[in-house]
């Protein structure tokens, strides 16, 4: 079902946005680069599926066998970080910076172009997500809070208590903020807004990679590194559909 409904959204958003190419838009579409854009993406998110149904969660034996000496000297301040405040917080956040994107329509150069605006912003989150489950399913790393014995053991035996590398929540908040603020830059290239644009697009992904680490999820790389996968996400996808002058 859930398939279905995005085939219909993005077959919604192909046929709008070959209709609504202006001259001030700056950036260039077409039907062969997007599907390679949406077709890779969509094949990664189906391989991380198909692996996350054959990936086991761990057994009491594999949680006991863990060693807290094989985890970095630096890292292991996670471990002694559980917080279920941090962790709504962090919830919280990762939906506002989702929905971030949105703002962009109070821009009427951009709400002209919605539909372009949209698919790049789709795009982004498409391959951010895919690149994400991708890794968490072959990377299996324990969680921090798997190796806190203040943790209850039914935590432990989560399915994604093995999905610590890399921080889905900060690099789809990264690519979410990322990819608006450079739309948006890329209509206003020459405002004096820009710093504050950026600020704020780099400061809601660090925050809610401060709160992950808070809530026992992550370790400090990975939220660094879902932060900068997801940023490069948010950047390559509309500078890659730029018009070339």
């Amino acid at each position: 079902m859930i398939l279905k409904h995005l085939k219909q959204f993005f077959t919604f958003l192909f046929c709008h946005f070959l209709l609504t190419l202006s001259a001030q838009n700056p950036y260039k579409t077409s039907w062969k680069q997007e599907a390679a854009w949406i077709g890779g993406s969509s094949a990664g998110i189906g391989v991380s599926a198909w692996l996350h149904t054959h990936n086991q969660p761990f057994t009491n034996a594999q949680i006991e066998a863990l060693q807290l000496s094989r985890v970095p000297k630096f890292e292991r301040f996670a471990t002694r970080q559980f917080s279920l405040p941090a962790r709504k917080a962090s919830d919280v956040l990762l939906l506002s910076a989702i929905a971030s994107p949105v703002l962009l329509l109070l821009d009427k150069d951009i709400r002209r172009d919605a539909p372009t605006a949209v698919l790049l912003v789709g795009e982004t989150l498409m391959l951010n997500f895919a690149l994400t489950n991708l890794c968490k399913e072959i990377a299996r790393r324990p969680r921090p809070y798997n190796y806190n014995p203040e943790v209850p053991l039914s935590d432990k035996l989560r399915r994604d208590a093995y999905a610590s590398f890399f921080s889905g929540h900060t690099s789809m908040s990264a690519a979410a903020t990322f990819s608006a603020a450079q739309i948006w830059s890329d209509y206003h290239p020459d405002s004096g807004w820009k710093p504050v644009v950026w600020a704020t697009a780099a400061a809601i992904p660090v925050t809610v990679g401060f709160f992950r680490v808070k809530a026992g999820k992550h370790y400090l790389t990975d939220v660094l590194t879902g932060l900068v996968v997801g940023g490069a996400c948010g950047l390559l996808v509309p500078r890659f559909h730029r018009i070339r002058k």
